[in-house]
C-alpha cells in the first residue's frame, strides 16, 4: 500500500480517552505537545524516558503524568489504549511502534515511521465546544498548521453569526441615482468574489431587483461594525439617508417586509418572492450561501405569508407588468388597437406577454440568446425577432416595454430614426439598470418614455393608506419574533452529537 493509499483510506474519529492508560515514550517538547493533548482528553497518561524536560517535570511533579523513569522496554506497550514514539531517536521510534504492533495497542510515530504508524494527529484548535482538525495525513505537518491558525481566526469570530443587510432601494435613491450601485454581469461576479475574500464573512447573498439591490449577509460582530460590506457596495461616499443598513433583529424584520412585496415599489407584488429564492439559489450554486442563510430566507418566506394574508385586501396587489398596462389604459392607449414590442423573455418579459395577451392587438417579442415558447393562444397573435431585428420592428410599434437585465441601454438616440412616426409612442422601460436611453423622451412629442420610479409615482396615487400597511406588517413581523430568536440562538450552541 502507498503512502497515498494509506491516506486516502484512513478513518478521521475522535477518540473518548477519559481514564483510558495511555503511553508516550518520550521526555522533550514533542513528547509534551502530546502529553498535554492527551491531558485534555482527560487520559490516563504514563510516561517512559531516562529524562524529562522541565515543564514535564512539573507535571510528573502535579502527579498529572506518571514517570517511568528509565530507557524504554517491549513489555511496556502492553496494556495501553494508544502509544505515542516520541523520542529523538528514529531507531527507538521504531522500537516502540513494532513492540505496540505485537501488543496490538495502536501507535504513533512522531518522527519518518509515520508512514507506518496506526494513526497521525492532526493539528488542532478549540473554541468553546467546537473542535477543528486539520491532517495532511503526516505528509505536510507545517502547511497543516498554517491551515489550522488561518481557520482559527474564524472559528473565533463564529461565536456571533449576526444577519446584516446592507442595501439601498427607490426610497432612498431615484432611478437616475440607483442604477450605479445594482451589481449585474461582471459587477455582481466582482463583488460577489470581494466579499468571499474577508475574514468574518460567514454566508452571504446579493439581492439586485428592479427597485433594489443589498447584501443579505451572516457575518461575525467586528464585520457586522467596521463598514467593510457598505465600502463593497460602494456606498462610501452616500449620505445616511441615501442608503440602508440593518443588523439582527432588524434585518431579520426588514427581510420579512421585502419578502412579502411590502417594501416593493408596487406593494404587494408577488415577484420579489421568486426573486429572493433564485438570489438564495445563486448564492448557494457559487458556495457563498449556506445553511445559516437557508434558515433566515426560509423564515422569512413564512412570515411573509402571513403578512400576505393579512394585508392582501387592503392593496391592489399588482405586479409590475399588471401596473404597465393599467399605465397605458389610464394614460389613453387603446390595447386593443396598438402592436406592443416586449424587449426581454426573462420573469418580466414573460409576464408582460401573458397578462397582454387578451388586450393587446399584436405583440413583437424581442428576445436575446434563448427564444421564449408562446403561451397557448398566441398563434397569429404574437411575432418573435432577436434584438439583432429590433431595429427593423420598432416602426410597427406603438407601445415599447423593455424589462432585461441588460447592464447598459439596448434601446437609444440610434434607433431614434426606426420609430413609428404617425402616431404617438409609449415607452416603458422596466429594467435595472435602465434599458432604454431617458434622452428619447426628448426626441419629440410623439415619444414619451416612463421608468420605474414614473409608475412608481403614478401608482402611489391610487395606493390605500400604505402607513396601515405596513403598520400591520411590522406587527406581524414582530409576532414572529420567536423565529429570528432561535436561530440566532442556535448558531451560537452546538448538537449533542456529530
Amino acid at each position: 500500500m502507498t503512502e497515498n493509499e494509506k491516506f486516502e483510506n484512513g478513518l478521521h474519529i475522535n477518540l473518548f480517552l477519559k481514564g483510558r492508560p495511555c503511553l508516550v515514550v518520550g521526555g522533550g517538547k514533542v513528547a509534551l505537545r502530546k502529553i498535554q493533548l492527551l491531558l485534555d482528553a482527560a487520559a490516563d497518561i504514563t510516561v517512559v524516558s531516562p529524562e524529562v524536560c522541565g515543564d514535564l517535570a512539573e507535571l510528573t511533579r502535579q502527579d498529572k503524568v506518571k514517570w517511568i523513569e528509565r530507557r524504554f522496554e517491549a513489555q511496556d506497550a502492553q496494556g495501553y489504549t494508544l502509544v505515542y514514539a516520541a523520542t529523538n531517536s528514529r531507531g527507538a521510534n521504531r522500537g516502540v511502534l513494532e513492540a505496540s504492533r505485537a501488543q496490538g495497542t495502536l501507535c504513533c510515530c512522531v518522527d519518518g515511521n509515520w508512514a507506518d504508524s496506526d494513526f497521525t494527529t492532526p493539528a488542532l484548535t478549540r473554541h468553546n465546544q467546537l473542535t477543528l482538525s486539520v491532517s495532511s495525513g503526516g505528509k505536510n505537518c507545517r502547511q497543516s498548521k498554517m491551515v489550522k491558525n488561518s481557520l482559527a481566526r474564524h472559528l473565533k469570530m463564529m461565536e456571533a453569526a449576526r444577519l446584516v443587510v446592507v442595501g439601498t432601494d427607490h426610497n432612498h435613491l431615484n432611478v437616475e441615482e440607483r442604477e450605479a450601485f445594482h451589481l449585474t454581469g461582471h459587477r455582481f461576479e466582482r463583488a460577489g468574489f470581494m466579499i468571499m475574500q474577508l475574514w468574518g464573512i460567514h454566508e452571504f447573498m446579493i439581492l439586485n431587483t428592479c427597485n433594489r439591490v443589498e447584501i443579505i449577509a451572516v457575518v461575525s460582530q467586528e464585520t457586522a461594525e467596521n463598514g467593510i460590506l457598505r465600502h463593497i457596495m460602494g456606498f462610501t461616499n452616500l449620505k445616511e439617508d441615501k442608503f440602508y443598513i440593518k443588523n439582527d433583529w432588524m434585518a431579520f424584520k426588514h427581510l420579512c417586509l421585502v419578502t412579502a412585496g411590502m417594501l416593493s415599489q408596487t406593494p404587494g407584488e408577488n415577484h420579489i418572492t421568486a426573486q429572493m429564492k433564485e438570489a438564495l439559489e445563486s448564492a448557494k450554486h457559487r458556495g457563498w450561501a449556506g445553511n445559516m442563510t437557508q434558515e433566515w430566507v426560509n423564515s422569512a418566506l413564512h412570515v411573509s405569508k402571513s403578512i400576505k394574508n393579512e394585508v392582501a385586501p387592503l392593496l391592489h396587489n399588482y405586479e409590475i407588468e399588471d401596473l404597465a398596462l393599467r399605465y397605458l389604459e389610464a394614460n389613453g392607449k387603446k390595447l386593443s388597437k396598438s402592436t406592443l414590442m416586449v424587449l426581454g423573455a426573462g420573469m418580466i418579459g414573460k409576464g408582460l406577454v401573458k397578462d397582454s395577451l387578451p388586450k393587446i392587438g399584436k405583440i413583437i417579442w424581442c428576445y436575446h440568446v434563448n427564444k421564449p415558447e408562446l403561451p397557448e393562444g398566441a398563434e397569429g397573435k404574437i411575432e418573435l425577432c432577436t434584438f439583432n431585428d429590433m431595429k427593423n420592428r420598432i416602426t410597427d410599434a406603438d407601445i415599447i416595454a423593455s424589462a432585461t437585465d441588460a447592464p447598459g441601454h439596448i434601446l437609444h438616440m440610434a434607433h431614434a430614426p426606426f420609430f413609428n412616426q404617425e402616431r404617438p409612442v409609449v415607452v416603458i422601460d422596466l429594467g435595472m439598470p435602465r434599458n432604454i436611453d431617458p434622452e428619447l423622451d426628448d426626441l419629440s412629442s410623439d415619444v414619451s418614455v416612463v421608468d420605474l420610479d414614473g409608475l412608481k409615482y403614478w401608482y402611489r396615487r391610487e395606493l390605500t393608506d400604505m402607513e396601515e400597511v405596513l403598520t400591520r406588517s411590522r406587527a406581524i413581523a414582530t409576532a414572529n419574533k420567536d423565529l429570528y430568536d432561535k436561530i440566532a440562538n442556535s448558531f451560537k450552541g452546538g448538537n449533542a452529537a456529530e
